[in-house]
């Protein structure tokens, strides 16, 4: 009645409609309140809407983490996204963990370290027996030699009875064949050579010391010298150069071992092969000064005594003097007791020092004379090429898809980049392997022609075959030790497929930056001790005297924290307490504790923001079942673009009914990994510098909201397509929706009792109809019976 005198009509019994009539100019009617309602935005809001969208984002994060029926979609999709490319580098990380192993058996199978230091190890430590931290050398000993007079001791009472054994351990002479014969089972092959390099010899430039002689060490001379035959015990030429009762001559020409012009008239002009300029950069260890060496050679198969005498000759017409740079002693023995023949060389050098003294190093160079030595290397080599064919397919089709695609860019990232350097490294070293063989035939060539003509030039054509072998063999093993680095750096990327794995590389690499700044700290400190040290020990200890020495016993005081106090503190007892006493607090107990610290803290950060990750063991699981369940497994493109269709908060059910044939274990996967991606909010919160920006979204969202609120209030919203401003005319309208809301309700609860009633009457028909049947079959009692009770109801 209200509404009526209002001039409104309500019709129906359910959704009534409104009717303006009086009132048109105070109502509006809308379909909906986003299309009637928009109020304009600020600028101030659209500045800070991608603030707003990442604080809904991680609040619905947030919210979703508490419950394992619902999942964000977002999170759902980098899920998927992750899976297919951990998938795509797991196919590839067998390919190099088997690259990287077949390589390293392949070459320690063509190394063979082990026998190579049973050879090299009695030699070594005969020459440069090991001593006691407080025994002394003597010239006997290589470590030991430190003046000219000490050389000469050393290779006439070690170095040359070592090499030129005659008898056995018992005294008893050998045959001739046997002589050379080193610890049993090595015989000496080709000629013991010593090599000569002397300096010229020149006025001093100084005013202080014009008259005095200089050496300069990089200036060589090749003029003969030495003390004329006058002056020697024999006191004529005749003496060395000529036959005493058929025993062979000392010497083979009045200036062996003084000249640089060999003896013999056909190698009055021997040089090596002239080098064309093209090469010249090839070899390794020119030097340009071939035509500069003084040599002596030693024939293992004459007798000790005239090998006496020959060396006697070289001290008496004073072979090493003021002028001498450098000696090399060249030695090469056979070994055919081990799986192939190995030869081995071994030079002894003596550095003649300006600053006085005399210093010596001693290198080893085992030479297989056989490529393969183990038939099992073969078969490693076939693997190692298989899959080094394979990485390099994987690559080329990687490489031409991204052409395909039109994105070049995307293929030479990073692992990629290191991918192709290991690809042509493995490509290189199988060449530097195929080349060896060559190298090792010319010194097989070389060894049988010397066995044939037993001269000083086959022995000299054979000792220079043999060191171009050794050194090109020394640069190769550098290529091998420094490509297991590379391709150990390839395995370390790799491993960032495996999710659990993973945690180390982003470690390392989320710390790089930290790391980073703290070593422009340290590096300078280090330095400046290493400097230091120099500066205070260096002149005494052999250990700090050059840059690079004091740095690498700072490294190893650091490392070890262990130093010679007694050696340090000889001299200078304040300085040197100073020196160790900040250092080591400060850079061994401080500052390399940090380092820890900086790793382990950002190790914690990682590991908490990765989870319950998947382990190696998970990881092998998940492939087993994708390969098992192939047939059914749903494909990435396809799961990705359903699930970019599906809303943004999404059931476990409705993830199960968009993929009725998802195999279980890739729907509990999906669901377990988007779970542990949403708990990540839960485990590490939010960025303090993100966490102001996103309450200040909210923030601002909220005032929004208020405003709105407030101005639907003054333009008096009432609800979906309904606004009264006036309140004298919201008052009526409520009194006419109140009416219409219990008229609503008594007409619901009148058709529940006309429900009820027609479900009672639909009741009783039935049970007349029962009735009837019965009456007909069942006589009077059964119509008496049924009488009362229909009487009854």
């Amino acid at each position: 009645a209200s509404a009526q005198e209002q001039g409104c009509n309500i019709e129906g019994s359910r959704g009534p409609s409104l009717r303006v009539g009086a009132m048109d100019s105070g109502l509006k009617s809308t379909s909906s309140y986003s299309v009637d309602f928009n109020p304009k935005r600020s600028k101030l809001e659209k500045d800070i809407a991608n603030h707003e969208r990442k604080a809904k984002h991680v609040l619905r994060r947030a919210a979703l983490s508490e419950t394992d029926k619902l999942l964000d979609r977002d999170t759902l999709l980098e899920i998927i996204d992750e899976t297919q490319q951990r998938w795509l580098g797991c196919l590839m990380l067998p390919i190099t963990i088997l690259f990287f192993t077949f390589y390293s058996i392949a070459a320690s199978l063509h190394e063979d370290v082990a026998s190579s230091h049973l050879l090299e190890a009695p030699v070594r430590t005969k020459l440069v027996p090991p001593l006691d931290e407080f025994e002394d050398a003597t010239p006997d000993m290589l470590q030991g030699v430190s003046t000219i007079p000490e050389v000469y001791h050393f290779i006439e009472n070690t170095y040359l009875p070592f090499l030129f054994q005659q008898t056995d351990a018992l005294g008893v002479a050998l045959p001739q064949k046997e002589w050379g014969t080193v610890y049993q089972y090595n015989q000496m092959k080709g000629m013991v050579i010593m090599e000569l390099q002397r300096s010229t010899k020149v006025k001093c430039d100084d005013d202080v010391a014009s008259h005095l002689w200089c050496y300069p060490q990089d200036e060589f001379t090749d003029a003969d010298y030495g003390r004329p035959f006058s002056q020697l015990p024999g006191g004529v030429a005749s003496y060395y150069t000529g036959s005493v009762n058929g025993t062979p001559p000392i010497l083979n020409c009045e200036t062996e071992g003084f000249s640089v012009v060999s003896c013999f008239a056909d190698e009055e002009e021997r040089r090596l092969a002239m080098l064309r300029d093209d090469l010249n950069g090839r070899v390794p260890g020119a030097t340009g000064v071939e035509g500069f060496h003084y040599r002596m050679f030693f024939d293992p198969n004459a007798s000790y005594a005239l090998v006496q005498q020959r060396f006697q000759y070289l001290k008496d017409r004073a072979w090493l003097d003021d002028q001498s740079t450098r000696l090399v002693l060249k030695a090469y023995y056979l070994n055919y007791q081990m799986q192939v023949p190995r030869l081995q060389a071994f030079h002894v050098t003596f550095y003649f020092s300006r600053g006085g003294g005399v210093y010596s190093t001693i290198n080893f160079m085992g030479l297989p004379l056989a490529t393969f030595i183990y038939d099992m290397s073969i078969l490693f080599d076939i693997l190692f090429v298989i899959m080094l064919i394979a990485s390099t397919g994987f690559l080329c089709r990687d490489m031409a898809k991204a052409f395909a695609v039109g994105r070049p860019k995307a293929h030479f990232n990073f692992v990629n980049g290191v991918t192709w350097i290991s690809v042509f490294v493995g490509w290189f070293n199988t060449l530097f392997l195929l080349y060896s063989s060559v190298g090792r035939n010319d010194v097989k060539n070389a060894l049988q022609e010397y066995m044939a003509d037993p001269s000083e030039k086959k022995a000299l054509e054979f000792a220079d075959i043999a060191d171009q072998l050794g050194a090109y063999l020394q640069f190769v093993r550098f290529c091998i030790a420094y490509a297991h680095l590379l391709f150990m750096m390839r395995c370390f990327i790799s491993l960032k497929w495996q999710p659990r794995l993973a945690i180390v590389t982003k470690t390392i690499k989320v710390m790089s930056s930290d790391l980073l700044h703290f070593m422009i700290v340290l590096i300078p400190t280090f330095i400046a001790f290493a400097i230091a040290g120099m500066m205070m020990f260096g002149r005494r200890l052999q250990d700090f005297a050059t840059m690079q020495a004091a740095f690498a016993t700072c490294f190893k005081i650091a490392m070890e924290n262990e130093f010679r106090w007694k050696d340090l503190s000889a001299q200078d007892f304040g300085t040197s307490a100073t020196w160790v006493w900040v250092f080591v607090p400060l850079v061994v107990l401080l500052m390399l504790n940090m380092v820890l610290a900086i790793i382990m803290d950002i190790y914690q950060e990682v590991r908490r923001e990765a989870g319950n990750t998947m382990t190696i063991t998970r990881h092998i699981q998940y492939i087993y079942y994708a390969f098992r369940q192939r047939d059914t497994w749903v494909d990435h493109d396809v799961l990705y673009q359903t699930v970019s269709d599906m809303p943004q908060t999404i059931s476990t059910l409705e993830l199960k009914q968009k993929f009725p044939s998802m195999p279980d274990y890739q729907g509990e996967y999906l669901v377990k990994e988007t779970f542990n991606a949403a708990k990540k909010i839960a485990r590490c919160g939010v960025d303090n510098g993100v966490t102001a920006q996103l309450v200040a979204a909210i923030h601002v969202s909220i005032e929004e909201m208020c405003n709105d609120i407030n101005d639907m209030k003054q333009r008096g919203w009432m609800g979906m397509g309904l606004e009264i401003p006036q309140a004298s005319e919201r008052e009526v309208v409520k009194d006419i929706l109140t009416s219409v809301s219990t008229q609503q309700h008594w007409m619901q609860l009148t058709q529940k009792s006309m429900a009820a009633l027609q479900a009672k009457v639909d009741g009783l028909e039935e049970e007349n109809l029962e009735a009837t049947k019965l009456a007909n079959g069942g006589g009077a009692e059964g119509e008496g019976g049924v009488g009362f009770k229909l009487g009854s109801e």
